[in-house]
């Protein structure tokens, strides 16, 4: 889901190939119009330009929206070369075939390597990009209810415009590392044993050119790339479910000649203090007395929206503890489908008179008034068992039926009741 990569993407220059047939001394007219027609600007376009147009047309173009993978493909790769300030002057001067030719021997497995992370071996030539970054949000269950616009403050990297994501002027090429930004390093592991492991070049900082001090860029340091801030909208939706993703294409990071990466915002809902969530239903607790269980009950509810639920039981109706309870229509707005609801379940706890809180009285008038057998067996009173409040501390749980105090020896000196006798010296 994060790949760094899109669907659909097999490598390679899709206008790879042209002018292959002419000779090199070929006088055909050099045609350096088309990525800039295929992303919609003019050939005198600043980077920011190139950056703006691609975003916008992603949007639209990518194949997770519907969009077209061949196109989509050969936008970004139209992208990969515009955006870039040296792939750029050799497509304005020779077209496809001078960036072909001038574009570089390097292994762009390392490359992708270096980026995107992954095993040794060569990939296919394709489009680079940033590796996609997750956030997460809290949100409450009410904002869940309404639905909000959320805004997020979100810091991330962009090419330098001071540069162009150059760093500088007058770069030399790194004599340490050759310009690879790689170098292999030796580390002893233990006598005569030394481990080898490849790591960033100290002189270059991994960059593989250094400048001069004078002439590093004064906006970014000579590092390529300056944070930047923007501040995210994050339309979140009524009913939206917990966990949830938001993709903002290319708001991540990137690298010059990298593109931007995606972001990816994960709503978490906030647990709340009376009422439980389950898909588009509400769960909440409510105690009533003994009287209200028998008689009918009413009560008020704050609900997620600050109105005020009026619920009532129906005439007659008697509510058994732990008994649920439904209210139609009043859960949750379902997600992508606001104009429907779920509903609300109210489980009852019934609290009962505590021992010695009724009189003599109270309790015969109760059984006169309440079903139940109205006549009582007689019992000896000196065989009568009285029942005693239940307590887990005494469960006899021997699975040999002994008794507890046995169980407990059991568990002193392990099972079977044989001691372990210490080893003679």
């Amino acid at each position: 889901m994060f790949s760094g990569g899109f669907r659909g993407f097999s490598g390679g220059f899709p206008f790879g190939g042209m002018g292959e047939e002419e000779s090199s001394n070929s006088q055909a007219e050099v045609d350096n119009k088309g990525l800039y027609d295929l992303m919609g600007v003019p050939p005198q376009s600043t980077t920011d330009d190139v950056k703006k147009a691609f975003r916008k047309k992603a949007v639209k173009e990518h194949p997770d929206k519907g969009g077209d993978p061949e196109k989509f493909k050969k936008l970004t790769e139209a992208y990969e070369i515009l955006s870039n300030p040296e792939k750029k002057d050799l497509y304005d001067r020779f077209g496809m075939e001078g960036v072909k030719n001038g574009g570089g021997s390097g292994d762009m497995g390392d490359i992708f390597s270096h980026f995107f992370g992954g095993g040794g071996g060569r990939r296919e030539q394709g489009p680079k990009k940033m590796k996609a970054k997750m956030r997460e949000q809290s949100v409450t269950l009410e904002e869940v209810f309404e639905g909000k616009m959320i805004h997020l403050n979100h810091k991330r990297k962009r090419v330098c415009d001071g540069c162009e994501g150059k760093g500088g002027a007058n770069a030399k090429t790194c004599t340490t590392c050759k310009g690879r930004g790689m170098v292999q390093k030796l580390q002893m592991i233990g006598p005569g044993m030394y481990s080898q492991s490849t790591g960033p070049c100290n002189d270059c900082g991994g960059d593989g050119t250094i400048f001069p001090e004078k002439d590093r860029c004064k906006k970014c340091k000579g590092n390529k790339v300056i944070d930047q801030e923007k501040v995210i909208e994050i339309p979140l939706e009524r009913g939206v479910p917990d966990e949830h993703d938001y993709q903002f294409y290319g708001e991540s990071d990137e690298l010059p000649g990298v593109m931007a990466g995606d972001l990816y915002i994960r709503i978490k809902i906030k647990k709340h203090d009376v009422y439980e969530r389950k898909g588009a239903d509400l769960y909440t607790n409510k105690k009533i007395s003994l009287v209200e269980a028998l008689t009918g009950t009413q009560f008020i509810l704050k609900f997620l929206d600050g109105s005020n639920l009026n619920i009532s039981t129906k005439p007659g109706e008697i509510i058994s503890p732990s008994q649920i309870m439904t209210v139609k229509k009043k859960g949750m707005p379902c997600y992508k489908d606001a104009m429907s609801e779920g509903d609300l379940h109210i489980k009852f706890e019934v609290e009962f008179p505590q021992p010695g809180q009724l009189k003599n009285e109270q309790i015969e008038q109760l059984k006169k008034v309440l079903p139940g057998p109205k006549q009582q067996p007689k019992l000896d009173t000196k065989k009568t068992l009285y029942l005693e409040e239940y307590d887990e501390s005494h469960v006899n749980s021997n699975p040999e039926g002994g008794k507890k105090d046995e169980e407990d020896d059991d568990d002193e000196r392990g099972h079977g009741g044989q001691r372990v006798q210490c080893a003679q010296q």
